[in-house]
């Protein structure tokens, strides 16, 4: 990858440095996925074609679609960009969530979070009155807890832009297409929501950049193999006849391995596939939205009393569309426990450290069960029994 001139990296196991954030320290995972067994209720669906509808659902006007939510973050750093960039990031994230602004060369300061995972009041204050803030990116968490608008609040005398995190809330941004936005930009991605390999949209409240490169006809066609499951039965019978060559899947993405663990910089010029936009425009998006509010109701009410951990989220506020649920473990051992059930149940681990006591916490405790709109009652039924027989 070839960087920008004031940036340099250095590759690490857990993570990235630069030398305008050098202090940056993303933790090693705490869990490998191999040492679990496998999979039986996945976090994200799969594709149905029966799901597909040949009527178009909205209008994506005003949207640009990327190649995944981190170019989609990238893009909206590279649009609204100023001769000096530093950038206010949650304690508590994902690294897809930072790496963008690293790789553009802003500098970024940790805010902390309270046990709701809203803003630190007092310390965002202090940390604008310590720096010369320029940004400020706030993130839906698992598309059911938003503070975008206490955010807006704390920086309303400022002129720091916002820049709204919606990886989780793909539903928050297409609705957000329609009203008064707080943030400067929003931004989202498909793939958590619904059954594509790839896909992020970005939205501005002033600007619409111009459309992203397409991708060529061989790399779509592989994809869709890919995503039909005809990838993976050519590979079975390439092993079967001892004539194993690289999987086709593998050439989604050529990129070498470099010190971004989770952004891929080759792609952020590229727009996501374009039978992904498709699956957008086709699917249900009213039924889809409506079943993952059933699954995430249903899940808590069976789960509210449990000893097993507490409900971050306990009720949906009324526009809500759960990407998951999250969970707080009382006992962060029993994560092992749960992975073994077969649930796909994910943590933010590789957060950076930080002296935000619940981020450091959240990273081994908070866990995001599975509630996609895919889940039947009866796959709800095993994984809440599996759950109470844990204890």
């Amino acid at each position: 990858m070839n960087h920008r001139p004031d940036f340099k990296t250095t590759s690490h196991s857990s993570g990235i440095q630069c030398e305008s954030n050098a202090d940056i320290n993303f933790q090693q995972a705490l869990a490998n996925a191999k040492q679990f067994s496998p999979i039986r209720y996945a976090a994200t669906p799969k594709l149905r074609l029966s799901e597909l509808s040949l009527i178009s659902s909205f209008d994506y006007q005003n949207l640009l679609f990327t190649h995944s939510g981190g170019t989609a973050l990238s893009k909206a750093g590279q649009v609204l960009k100023l001769d000096s960039n530093t950038i206010l990031v949650p304690s508590y994230h994902c690294p897809a969530a930072i790496e963008p602004f690293i790789w553009l060369g802003f500098k970024c300061i940790f805010y902390r979070v309270n046990a709701d995972l809203s803003p630190d009041k007092n310390h965002v204050h202090q940390l604008i009155n310590q720096h010369d803030i320029s940004h400020c990116l706030t993130i839906n968490y698992f598309g059911v807890i938003c503070h975008l608008p206490l955010i807006a609040d704390i920086l309303s005398s400022t002129n720091i832009i916002i820049i709204h995190d919606c990886a989780h809330a793909l539903f928050d941004l297409l609705s957000y297409t329609k009203v008064h936005n707080e943030a400067d930009a929003t931004i989202c991605s498909i793939n958590k929501i619904l059954p594509s390999i790839d896909g992020g949209i970005v939205t501005f409240k002033s600007s619409v950049p111009r459309p992203l490169q397409p991708v060529g006809f061989v790399e779509e066609s592989k994809a869709i193999l890919y995503l039909l499951g005809i990838t993976s039965i050519i590979n079975k019978l390439r092993f079967a006849f001892k004539k194993r060559t690289e999987p086709i899947n593998g050439a989604l993405d050529n990129t070498k391995a470099t010190s971004l663990c989770y952004f891929n910089s080759s792609k952020a010029e590229q727009q996501c596939f374009s039978h992904t936009i498709a699956i957008l425009r086709r699917s249900n998006l009213n039924k889809i939205a409506q079943r993952r509010r059933e699954n995430y109701r249903y899940l808590c009410s069976a789960l509210k009393n449990s000893g097993l951990g507490t409900l971050l989220k306990p009720q949906l506020d009324q526009h809500n569309v759960p990407y998951v649920l999250p969970f707080l473990l009382h006992d962060k051992s029993h994560f092992s426990k749960v992975r073994q059930t077969g649930i796909q149940c994910l943590r933010w681990e590789e957060i950076a450290q930080t002296d935000c006591n619940v981020s450091q916490d959240y990273r081994s405790r908070l866990l995001q069960l599975p509630c996609h709109h895919q889940l039947s009652k009866q796959e709800l039924d095993a994984m809440i029994k599996q759950l109470k027989d844990i204890l």
